[in-house]
């Protein structure tokens, strides 16, 4: 009996040690892979969209994948759930292992195997364990959103990007902290493409992040194309509640109530969106002093004339932004930054190895 005690223990040591392991896996090395989830997923609380999602068997796996998916907004709370689901997870192979007479308790530890690999193939896309662009990618979206300026200078001072993303993300979390034309040169540059790349990007996550650049410059009619592509191309047109709240801001912020409203009644019926979203909606149109509280720094730098004919260079709208706001120190820093990049090209230019 007391062998059977031993071995009951020692078993439930085994699971909670797999759980422990997945929970400060996904909090920490995989915080950034629950953030791509989160944002390529929006649960809705409401019975039309319950109802469906039910028609089809597609349909109610997207919805209990949305549901818990939507806790990873939380990095705690998302690592719990999967934790959790993982010890689940190993709880039903060890059961199974029983039915097929696999019953020795030496063979315990294959169900922590087998559960490890189901949840590493399941949660871990392909293109993540494959491809180190993508993996940047993510990484360098995740701390943009979350605004972490420092750990980005510091993870492109240990770890050189190898992606565009990985360059203009690091120039502009200098710009944040007010170093880029000062400490820029530390840094790996691609030329004026590092500091504002095209809009035509392979990768969805890089119309993410240059959404938020776009944003905080004053650019708000790119921040908005920039969201607005994000969402286009999303796979299986699933929703994200994170460009659902850009381009609600957007339009708020250029004055587009009614466009905007679209966007906060979406997003009202969502758990961690959903206060954002009352919240404004209860003010928009109503409390103009309200609205122009959260985003006077904005509406402040917004670059009034956007209607181009031809689409003018990066360089040329940053120097209209800081021609209408001189007050707009973060398109200053840029504007430096674009000055030093091709006075170096010249230079290059000029005196060829």
């Amino acid at each position: 009996m007391e062998g059977k005690q031993i071995l009951r223990k020692w078993k439930a040591a085994l699971s909670v040690l797999l759980g422990t392991g997945i929970f400060f896996i996904c909090l920490f090395p995989l915080r950034s892979l629950m953030n791509y989830h989160e944002e390529h997923h929006l649960f809705r609380w409401t019975g039309y969209y319950l109802r469906e999602q039910l028609t089809s068997w597609e349909g109610a796996l997207e919805y209990a994948v949305s549901f818990l998916v939507q806790f990873f907004y939380i990095g705690w709370l998302g690592a719990l759930i999967l934790a959790l689901l993982v010890i689940g997870l190993q709880r039903l192979v060890w059961r199974l292992m029983k039915v097929i007479k696999l019953r020795s308790a030496w063979l315990y530890p294959l169900s922590i195997v087998a559960a490890a690999l189901l949840f590493y193939y399941g949660f871990v896309p392909q293109q993540y364990r494959n491809d180190e662009a993508f993996r940047e990618a993510v990484a360098y979206d995740y701390l943009i959103r979350t605004h972490q300026w420092e750990t980005i200078t510091d993870k492109a001072s240990h770890d050189t990007p190898v992606t565009e993303q990985g360059v203009w993300s690091t120039n502009y979390a200098l710009a944040m902290r007010g170093r880029l034309p000062d400490d820029m040169h530390l840094y790996r540059q691609t030329g004026p493409q590092g500091l504002l790349t095209d809009d035509q990007q392979k990768e969805v996550l890089s119309y993410f992040s240059l959404s938020d650049i776009y944003l905080q410059l004053g650019l708000i009619n790119n921040a908005e194309r920039m969201a607005f592509n994000a969402k286009q191309y999303i796979p299986d047109n699933h929703k994200s509640g994170r460009l659902y709240r850009r381009l609600a801001e957007t339009n708020i912020i250029n004055g587009n109530n009614v466009i905007a409203a679209k966007y906060l009644h979406f997003l009202q019926s969502t758990l961690f969106y959903g206060q954002w979203a009352r919240t404004r909606l209860t003010h928009l149109g109503n409390d103009e002093d309200y609205i122009n509280s959260h985003y006077r720094l904005l509406q402040e730098r917004r670059l009034t004339q956007y209607d181009y004919l031809i689409p003018p260079r990066k360089y040329e709208l940053i120097a209209e932004l800081v021609r209408q706001n001189p007050d707009n120190k973060l398109a200053m820093d840029y504007l430096k930054a674009y000055e030093l990049i091709f006075r170096s090209y010249r230079y290059n230019q000029s005196n060829p190895k």
